[in-house]
């Protein structure tokens, strides 16, 4: 794949979205930033900055808002010219176990995991078709393997699938729609129990969890897999 590409990274001052950035910059690439926290976004854009001096473009918009997909393409578009490329790294984790689940964390969930990105995509399709670009989607392993307490997260994260993999086909010849279906990725900062950690992970085939720089491997393989598209890779399962 040639090199210089505009890539909007979704979810990006995430863990996963912040080490997929980077690793774009790295490689050459142009990336356009969104999220809602603009503090941690002026940030991470004076970081990955495609030229010294120069930050890249940043989006600060709340997938929950209605307008939200259309005026982060715009204003991508605005910022770039022209969108080459997604990565859908979308993070809330909420914790809903069923005897507490309400309407509204399905309603909140979907939106953010699974509507706005869906509405994303369909706002950028004539950019990605122009491009022959490619969409490359965080998803969860629990979608097939479910775990408790997170019923509508993986909800969300079920119809994602779904509905990229539809994309998929609409949107072929000229645009690569695929999915990287993720296990547990470590974060010793994030978790308050390393013991319980160490437990849950000697039970995974591999005997530990993955790391952020694994994933952004198994997402750039995607973003340049010319031959592959309606994938859902799975990893650390």
């Amino acid at each position: 794949m040639q090199r210089g590409r505009r890539v909007l990274v979704v979810g990006a001052t995430g863990r996963l979205g912040v080490a997929v950035a980077h690793a774009l910059a790295q490689r050459g690439d142009r990336v356009v930033l969104t999220a809602r926290d603009p503090g941690r976004l002026q940030a991470l854009a004076a970081e990955v900055g495609h030229e010294p001096g120069a930050p890249a473009a940043f989006v600060q918009a709340d997938l929950l808002e209605d307008g939200a997909p259309e005026a982060i393409a715009e204003s991508a578009r605005r910022a770039v010219g022209q969108v080459d490329d997604v990565v859908l790294a979308c993070g809330p984790f909420p914790r809903t176990p069923l005897d507490a689940l309400r309407r509204d964390d399905l309603r909140h969930t979907l939106t953010v995991h699974a509507i706005a990105p869906l509405l994303l995509v369909q706002a950028l399709a004539a950019d990605l078709t122009g491009s022959r670009g490619a969409v490359v989607a965080l998803t969860d392993a629990g979608v097939t393997r479910p775990y408790t307490n997170h019923v509508a997260y993986l909800t969300a994260k079920g119809a994602l699938q779904a509905g990229l993999r539809a994309l998929s086909v609409e949107l072929a010849p000229e645009v690569r729609v695929n999915m990287v279906a993720l296990g547990i990725v470590a974060d010793p900062e994030a978790d308050a129990d390393p013991l319980r950690l160490h437990r849950l992970a000697t039970r995974t085939p591999l005997g530990r969890f993955g790391s952020p720089e694994e994933v952004v491997h198994v997402v750039l393989s995607l973003l340049d897999a010319t031959w592959a598209t309606g994938e859902i890779w799975g990893v650390g399962r």
